[in-house]
């Protein structure tokens, strides 16, 4: 079962569940969908074919060929496109869009106002504020799905940077935070990284107070103390990757082709 489904059988089971609900959108913004079209893309425009539902309209995508396939019934033209870059097009359109239509325990109708909901969620920048840490700590408690997401989500730009380490830090006696460490990130991918892990905050229902991102060179002094009191993200080896920020997902957005 693809992750979608997973994700929506997840949010269905849980309807009142808001993690579930959070989390079918931050797998969904990373999934390739199959957009059916009227025909073949030309000059980089798309013309998706529409389905009207109470005088709203609906574009058609699909996790798979093969679902594609079992909907339409015949060959169809399709553009491969990830949920984020879709959910920006649509929007510009306004017009909503139907997802795994035909597929069992997996179709979903997201009208316009969601799709809009959806993007102003992926638009979000994170803040960026000036802060010296008076001292770091263990980190107590920090949730092992929030730490899964951030392995998954960060697993593309595996070559981008050497590590990645969780702690606590204390600014003064009244305010500490959460830190994600990101160590050696080349500076081609230091806003694309930065911007990935705030999706996984904005698409987790964990409230853990303040959580910050702060960059670090490998040799800092103060690593070796966070490497001492830190929690790693653990990514299979690689070798590192020059001038490659365009493979953060995050990336894939900046110039999405355009509907006709």
């Amino acid at each position: 079962m693809k992750q979608l489904n997973k994700a929506f059988l997840e949010m269905s089971r849980n309807p009142e569940n808001n993690d579930a609900r959070l989390n079918y959108y931050g797998v969904l913004a990373d999934t390739n969908l199959f957009l059916l079209l009227e025909q073949e893309p030309s000059n980089e425009i798309l013309e998706p074919k529409f389905i009207q539902l109470e005088g709203k309209k609906f574009a058609l995508a699909f996790d798979s060929e093969e679902s594609l396939s079992e909907f339409y019934g015949e060959a169809a033209a399709f553009a491969e496109v990830t949920g984020r870059v879709l959910a920006k097009m649509l929007l510009e359109e306004k017009i909503g869009l139907g997802i795994n239509l035909g597929v069992y325990e997996g179709e979903l109708l997201l009208p316009w106002e969601i799709i809009e909901w959806f993007v102003n969620v992926l638009d979000e920048a994170p803040n960026l504020v000036q802060n010296t840490p008076k001292k770091f700590l263990r980190a107590e408690a920090f949730p092992e799905v929030l730490f899964k997401a951030l392995q998954e989500k960060l697993m593309p730009a595996v070559g981008l940077f050497d590590e990645i380490w969780i702690c606590a830090v204390e600014y003064n006696e009244d305010e500490t935070s959460h830190l994600i460490c990101l160590m050696g990130v080349q500076n081609s991918a230091q806003q694309a990284i930065v911007k990935s892990i705030n999706e996984v905050l904005s698409f987790t229902n964990i409230d853990l107070g303040n959580i910050d991102v702060a960059h670090f060179s490998y040799d800092d002094e103060v690593c070796t103390k966070i490497r001492e009191i830190g929690i790693k993200l653990e990514f299979p080896k690689v070798n590192k990757v020059k001038n490659a920020a365009h493979d953060v997902k995050n990336k894939a957005a900046l110039q999405p082709p355009k509907l006709r």
